[in-house]
C-alpha cells in the first residue's frame, strides 16, 4: 500500500483499514500501547545517525542503521535505512500525523525518503522465564 506521508488525509484510509485487521486477524487492543518501528533512507550513513540521535533525545529508541540491498541480486545499494521504534498508542489520524511530521523532518534534513512504518504488540517478558531458555 502506498501513501503519501506528507498528507495525513490521504493515509486515513489505509492507516484505518490496517488497524481494524490487526483488532479483527491478531485480536490486538488498539487502545494499549503498541511498538511501532519508523524507518528512513539516505545514502549519508551520519546524516542517517544525526537523525538518530535527535530522535532519541526526544524519546525514541535508536534501533539500527543498516545498508539496503537491492530486491533481486542482494547486491548493496549504497543506500541505508535508519530503524527507530517507540513504544505509544496511536489512532489513524495520530499516525497520519506522525508520518507528516516524519516525512517533513526528512525532507528538511535532505534525506532521500520517510520510508514508513510497522508495527506489533509490545513484548512482556518474565525474566524467570527467559532464564528457563539458557542451555549450558
Amino acid at each position: 500500500m502506498n501513501m503519501d506521508f506528507k498528507d495525513k488525509k490521504s493515509q486515513l484510509e489505509g492507516i484505518e483499514e490496517i488497524f481494524a485487521e490487526a483488532k479483527r486477524v491478531d485480536n490486538w487492543n488498539m487502545d494499549e500501547e503498541m511498538l511501532y518501528s519508523y524507518y528512513f533512507i539516505d545514502k549519508d550513513v551520519d546524516k542517517l545517525e544525526e537523525l538518530g540521535n535527535f530522535l532519541e533525545e526526544k524519546g525514541y529508541d535508536f534501533m539500527d542503521i543498516f545498508e539496503l540491498g537491492d530486491d533481486e541480486t542482494e547486491e548493496p545499494t549504497g543506500e541505508f535505512l535508519l530503524h527507530i521504534d517507540k513504544e505509544e498508542v496511536h489512532t489513524p489520524e495520530t499516525l497520519a500525523a506522525r508520518n507528516a511530521e516524519f516525512a517533513k523532518l526528512a525532507e528538511e534534513r535532505g534525506l532521500m525518503a520517510y520510508d514508513g512504518w510497522e508495527f506489533g504488540e509490545v513484548g512482556v517478558y518474565d525474566e524467570d522465564e527467559l532464564d528457563d531458555d539458557i542451555i549450558e
